[in-house]
């Protein structure tokens, strides 16, 4: 799944998408009223930075809006011998990044109601000192693509739910792993009553009650859509065949890396009942169409061509890439499947024609 805080490849679904993220690190809740200007810390945050081999400049305050998946600057602060403070009140806590003289550089950090201080030299961004933050603690505790690992996220969900952060990591963890549905209900169920007043909680939850409907033996939910000529395609147009449902946008890294191995694949079992619908979350029908061409995709594409919309939330889909194999039924058989063995769990379940 990629947001702003994403793992580079996608074969490893695991590595998601911290566009998520980070990607992956890229996405990030938006809280109402996250951040408003207080004269102290004794209900909201100072945050206070020292970066060494930093003058002058601009630094600014930004989360990544889970339902829109963009950028959203909350704050900004001039920058003087390398230093700069921000403060706020929050909601609750939530992953910030600080955006150093127009992307120059980017801390990432879990932000919360207190006095927190960062030090760090401008040429190793990813190794500041952060402290004053529990949640950020336990956030940096890990390293950054480990989170999105199955085993790693499982024990942060079970062994801290009276962390936000593990809300968090529960987020992405439900989207990348085909996690049993009753291991979900209790994960969900586990966490403390302050970490249920968060964002990353109420979106775990609206997540959590779309997978179970589009969950492994349940139907695909129907939509139409245009492809890349402008004709509507239905998913009903694809009733008899087997159906990978890939989720995917040109300005995804693991995404594009991972298509030469589906134009093999496809190529292999086009003919045996077996077809690709590519879906994209594109907003630039140019740069969605070049990326077909460059890509060599010749399965049907498809797009609203209006970034996340009702088709990726129908499915539970907040960062890519993710897919689903339908069955001639209609019936989802499979979801997030490596691309690196696709071909191999497909040759033994379609016919041979």
């Amino acid at each position: 799944m990629y947001k702003q805080f994403v793992p580079s490849k996608r074969s490893s679904m695991k590595a998601i998408r911290l566009g998520i993220y980070i990607g992956l690190l890229g996405v990030f809740a938006l809280l109402m009223n996250s951040c408003e200007k207080k004269d102290s810390s004794a209900s909201g945050y100072i945050l206070s930075a020292e970066i060494s081999g930093l003058e002058t400049g601009w630094a600014e305050l930004a989360i990544i809006d889970l339902v829109s998946n963009e950028t959203v600057i909350l704050d900004s602060a001039i920058i003087t011998n390398g230093k700069f403070t921000f403060n706020g009140t929050l909601a609750n806590p939530y992953v910030h990044t600080i955006i150093i003289n127009d992307s120059i550089g980017k801390i990432h950090l879990f932000l919360e109601n207190s006095k927190i201080n960062i030090s760090g030299d401008i040429s190793d961004l990813a190794q500041v000192n952060v402290t004053g933050s529990r949640e950020d603690s336990l956030f940096r505790s890990y390293p950054t693509d480990s989170i999105f690992e199955r085993d790693t996220g499982m024990e942060i969900m079970l062994k801290f739910p009276d962390y936000t952060f593990a809300a968090f990591v529960a987020y992405y963890q439900f989207q990348i792993h085909n996690i049993q549905l009753d291991t979900m209900e209790y994960i969900v169920d586990n966490f403390s009553e302050s970490v249920k007043k968060s964002a990353y909680y109420q979106h775990l939850v609206g997540l959590y009650n779309t997978i179970k409907r589009v969950a492994i033996s349940q139907p695909a939910p129907a939509f139409s859509m245009p492809n890349s000529t402008g004709d509507t395609v239905r998913l009903s147009d694809f009733k008899g065949k087997y159906v990978l449902l890939d989720f995917w946008a040109s300005w995804c890294a693991p995404c594009r890396a991972s298509n030469p191995t589906l134009v093999k694949t496809y190529a292999k079992l086009k003919k045996r009942d077996f077809t690709i619908v590519g879906i994209s979350v594109d907003k630039k029908r140019e740069l969605w169409l070049k990326a077909i061409a460059k890509d060599g995709l010749t399965w049907p594409n498809l797009s609203n061509v209006n970034g996340w919309d009702e088709v990726s939330n129908a499915y539970g889909v907040k960062a890519v890439p993710q897919n689903f194999l339908i069955d001639p039924q209609g019936i989802i058989i499979d979801k997030n499947i490596e691309v690196d063995v696709l071909y191999e769990k497909l040759d033994k379940i379609l016919p041979n024609n």
